[in-house]
């Protein structure tokens, strides 16, 4: 029965967020249509975007290259097989399930359940300029007079409260029970990240992030929109935001909660939104589509059986 609902969840989700899209691009068909044919236009465009993919990805092999760092040393090219092939399998599985498998059997340690820790707080790092710039989109957008949601400063507090609330949950949870036997193998690891490592990842998560906001600030800057850069980064802020608090079954569902956020969000600055939702599909073949199809060629070199 379970099983069933959480089928019947899927698909409803999935058939809202088409719906959603599908009415926004038919409203201006011809503007999303109009974006794309700027972009071929706009080889330089596509280009600069493209050249900074590699660069974006490589933070992350480098914030799973140092993260590792209390357990095992990995080169560069060890961590590469690790995050590709995870993009890879990431892509296919419910919840992104696969670049945990990935990264987990890309090392050779023997206590490969040590990673599952430090591949969390790599993660929960990645959520620090997520939360610090989505939560203050958030306020931006509660300025707004919106008819359908009716926000307000009191309701956009109580977001950014229940999101730390369940943060801070989480990390109590952990502390609590630091001391139980299948908790110990993942937190020792954490303990023996040091302040130099912690920081380190975390400027690794906030680069990462500017990249991918620059990347997208870049394809927007073609289709001359008619508000300012800062409410562009918010609109782009508040889409990693709902992105990443937002759960998503499959590569699909969260393409689509990507490209409903950012609609959402433009449209309360009324801004055709068509051309957007343009600019976020050829940012998504690029900066995942693209190197999920690379991450395809690692994941061969994956160790399933741990050879001492």
């Amino acid at each position: 029965m379970r099983k069933k609902l959480l089928i019947l969840v899927k698909i409803a989700v999935s058939i809202v967020v088409i719906v959603f899209l599908y009415e926004r691009i038919s409203n201006d068909f011809q503007g999303f249509i109009s974006a794309f044919n700027i972009y071929t236009q706009n080889i330089f465009i596509i280009l600069l975007v493209s050249i900074l993919m590699p660069i974006n990805w490589l933070m992350e092999v480098l914030k799973w290259k140092y993260s590792l760092k209390p357990i095992t040393k990995i080169s560069i090219s060890e961590a590469s097989v690790g995050v590709f092939s995870g993009i890879a399998l990431g892509f296919i599985t419910p919840h992104a399930i696969g670049d945990y498998f990935a990264k987990v059997f890309s090392i050779s340690h023997e206590n490969r359940k040590s990673a599952l820790g430090l591949i969390l707080i790599s993660r929960m790092l990645q959520m620090l300029p997520t939360l610090l710039f989505g939560l203050i989109a958030v306020y931006f957008i509660s300025d707004f007079s919106l008819s359908e949601f009716d926000f307000s400063y009191s309701s956009s507090f109580a977001l950014s409260s229940i999101i730390g609330f369940v943060i801070f949950g989480f990390f109590l949870l952990l502390y609590f029970n630091r001391n139980h036997p299948r908790v110990k193998d993942y937190l020792w690891p954490i303990k023996k990240l040091g302040l130099k490592l912690f920081v380190l990842l975390s400027a690794l998560s906030i680069v990462r992030y500017l990249i991918f906001s620059l990347q997208f600030l870049i394809l927007l800057s073609v289709l001359e929109l008619q508000i300012n850069l800062f409410h562009q980064f918010m609109g782009i802020a508040f889409m990693f935001l709902i992105k990443s608090i937002l759960p998503t079954f499959n590569f699909l569902n969260d393409l689509g909660i990507r490209e409903v956020s950012i609609a959402f969000f433009f449209e309360k600055l009324e801004v055709s939104v068509a051309p957007i939702i343009a600019a976020g599909l050829i940012l998504w073949l690029i900066n995942i589509a693209v190197p999920a199809a690379i991450g395809l060629f690692y994941i061969p070199k994956l160790k399933l059986i741990y050879k001492k």
